[in-house]
């Protein structure tokens, strides 16, 4: 199964040549579960997914307007909302092999974003938005204890071995938040596809699970494949992730 996400920078006209460019990448990775960020209803993987979203975005007038959008090709249950339900989605998909796993859409503030009333400054805001979506992956995992939970989404923060994007200060509290969720990056450090492909760029948009997952995960891949995000298209790479359920023996 392949897990991806990807900020689409607000495909406001869904039937525009920027969307057709987006579902032509969307084709091409062809993963079984999207978290689609800053997304558009208009704007899908395929007829042949269903979809979980937050609330319409609370930054716009425009009609269908996502923040987290969940797509998956198997099925699929939106879970009640969340903390914040504009920014934040978590849906249960279950494989048809595998069972049922957790999936949790997210975008965190970015450097100079306030979160409702708090400030931007000295990175309150994201540590408010961090701390709240904790608490929903803590209640997701005391729910259903024998299910892995997938965090998805732009976290508007490095994880790099060196600085791309975001604060030391909000590095740091990410790492210690997602170490006391049980959870961990596939995108941090070494295994970021991005610095290891577009150095000096850094995945700022991770795929994150429990650390003792019942799946195997191969290295993520990144697109478009260009030394440079394609502005034009979104100025975020996608990232993906294809896992295995583990071997008995593995576990």
């Amino acid at each position: 199964m392949k897990i991806a996400t990807w900020n689409l920078a607000r495909p406001v006209n869904p039937t525009g040549v920027r969307a057709a460019r987006i579902r032509d990448w969307l084709n091409a990775i062809d993963a079984d579960v999207w978290v689609l960020t800053e997304t558009h209803d208009g704007v899908t993987p395929g007829s042949d997914y269903s979809c979980a979203s937050s609330a319409e975005a609370d930054r716009t007038s425009t009609v269908g307007e996502r923040w987290a959008s969940i797509w998956s090709r198997f099925p699929i249950e939106q879970l009640p909302p969340t903390r914040d339900p504009a920014r934040t989605v978590a849906a249960r998909v279950t494989h048809p092999e595998a069972g049922a796993l957790l999936v949790y859409g997210t975008v965190l503030p970015w450097l100079g974003s306030t979160w409702r009333d708090y400030p931007a400054r000295g990175g309150v805001a994201f540590r408010a938005a961090l701390a709240s979506q904790a608490a929903d992956w803590a209640d997701l995992r005391a729910q259903f204890p024998t299910e892995d939970l997938f965090v998805l989404g732009d976290f508007n923060q490095d994880l790099a071995e060196t600085h791309y994007y975001g604060s030391r200060a909000n590095h740091g509290r990410l790492r210690t938040t997602l170490d006391a969720a049980g959870l961990v990056a596939l995108t941090a450090g070494a295994s970021d596809p991005v610095r290891r492909d577009a150095e000096p760029y850094a995945c700022i948009d991770h795929i994150c699970v429990t650390r003792e997952s019942c799946w195997h995960a191969e290295p993520p891949t990144r697109w478009p494949f260009d030394p440079a995000p394609e502005k034009r298209l979104s100025d975020h790479y996608g990232v993906a992730v294809t896992i295995e359920p583990r071997q008995r023996d593995e576990q």
